[in-house]
């Protein structure tokens, strides 16, 4: 039998529509990283706990750690496992290898991956989606609720975790101010900012494989655990069928937006006073919280858009007016790699220099305009063509 990738009297629409809103949700919290020294920033003393002095710009952080932060890499997440269900099942309907299949599909993405993190942007996801993405076929063919256990378990506990371990290491950092160590945490963002603002490509690629691209993978063996819950989660989703035949299960997606709406915007909150230093905690303890707690507050807003999004998806007439997004959801690789292109010849030395110079509030502007063209670029492509470039690259990959 021939194999080929999905139809487009196949494809699911919502998925597409929330893959466009992840996107963007993702490039809005990727904005920070692609215009400042994030990852050594972390490593001042000074740094923790702290909320910017303007209003425009303390509205704009209030936004992105409250509506943004911890939502959007879930959703992804989410989908990943998701698809991953659908995928599997439509290859075992056809009788074929879905294992060998879908390990093709992964190692494509792992590459594609690791080429993403060395010589693009130090903040890629994909890599440790397909780590993770081989973790899934244990799941595979549990009972739902087995899967839904270990999805919350997995979270809890890496809320624990991850929580635990910021908050012993902001209360080593918040000791060491005044020390040598400060010191070199200082020279280290002083030189992210002189390398990335105005360095030569090489100069950049040589600074992030030494500097940052360990750090990245050091961290897997706590990221994975946490992405397989939120893996889990849509695998949970889509063994209950609630997406495809989601008409009947109007009720299930009418209290879970409910739910997820209070529970998720509460915790959301205390997340963004924490984080922020809002109450009279220690700044160590304060941040560290915070950290742990976005780890269940982030997924539970991301059901809470979810849930959105499939009860707006019911109506045609909200289907036709967010189409647009949902166009750029069907591209979701190509226009996430595309992302980090544009960002870094935005910022970086060898394209307009603007590393260290932007503040939260324009870092919004700049993200609405990159999606807006990318918006754009996907209606003219898809008007043209079936499917993306990198996805098209992908399915050659898969199917051979």
């Amino acid at each position: 039998m021939k194999v080929s990738s999905t139809t487009g009297s196949e494809r699911i629409r919502t998925l597409d529509f929330i893959r466009g809103m992840a996107l963007l949700g993702i490039l809005f919290a990727n904005m920070a990283f692609f215009k400042s020294p994030v990852f050594q920033l972390q490593s001042l003393p000074g740094e923790l706990a702290s909320f910017p002095p303007e209003p425009l710009n303390q509205w704009s952080v209030f936004s992105i750690d409250m509506f943004i932060v911890g939502k959007f890499y879930p959703m992804f997440s989410f989908l990943f496992g998701l698809g991953f269900y659908l995928f599997y099942e439509r290859l075992r309907e056809k009788g074929l290898d879905a294992r060998k299949i879908y390990f093709r599909r992964l190692f494509f993405l792992l590459a594609l991956g690791v080429i993403h993190l060395v010589f693009i942007w130090s903040g890629d996801i994909l890599h440790t989606y397909a780590i993770t993405g081989f973790l899934l076929l244990l799941f595979i063919h549990r009972k739902p609720k087995t899967i839904l256990i270990w999805s919350i378990a997995l979270l809890i506990g890496s809320a624990f975790l991850l929580g635990g371990l910021m908050t012993i290491s902001n209360l080593f950092v918040a000791y060491q101010e005044g020390t040598s160590f400060e010191q070199n945490a200082q020279n280290a963002v002083n030189t992210a900012l002189s390398t990335y603002s105005s360095g030569s490509y090489l100069s950049i690629l040589s600074f992030r494989v030494s500097n940052e691209v360990p750090l990245v993978l050091s961290n897997l063996v706590l990221s994975v655990p946490n992405i397989l819950g939120l893996f889990l989660l849509g695998l949970y989703i889509g063994k209950r069928d609630y997406i495809r035949h989601a008409d009947n299960y109007f009720s299930f997606w009418k209290n879970l937006l409910l739910i997820t709406l209070i529970s998720g915007g509460l915790l959301s909150i205390l997340y963004v006073c924490l984080k922020n230093g809002i109450f009279l905690l220690a700044p160590w303890l304060s941040s560290g919280l915070a950290e742990g707690l976005n780890i269940i507050a982030g997924p539970l807003l991301m059901l809470f858009y979810i849930s959105s999004a499939v009860l707006l998806f019911r109506k045609p007439s909200f289907e036709k007016l967010l189409k647009p997004i949902a166009m750029v959801g069907q591209m979701a690789l190509t226009n996430y790699l595309f992302q980090s292109v544009i960002c870094i010849f935005i910022f970086y030395g060898f394209g307009l220099q603007l590393y260290g110079r932007i503040d939260a509030a324009n870092g919004m502007l700049i993200t609405i305009i990159i999606f807006a063209v990318q918006t754009l670029l996907s209606w003219f492509w898809l008007n043209n063509y079936y499917q993306g470039p990198m996805e098209k690259v992908w399915r050659k990959v898969t199917y051979k």
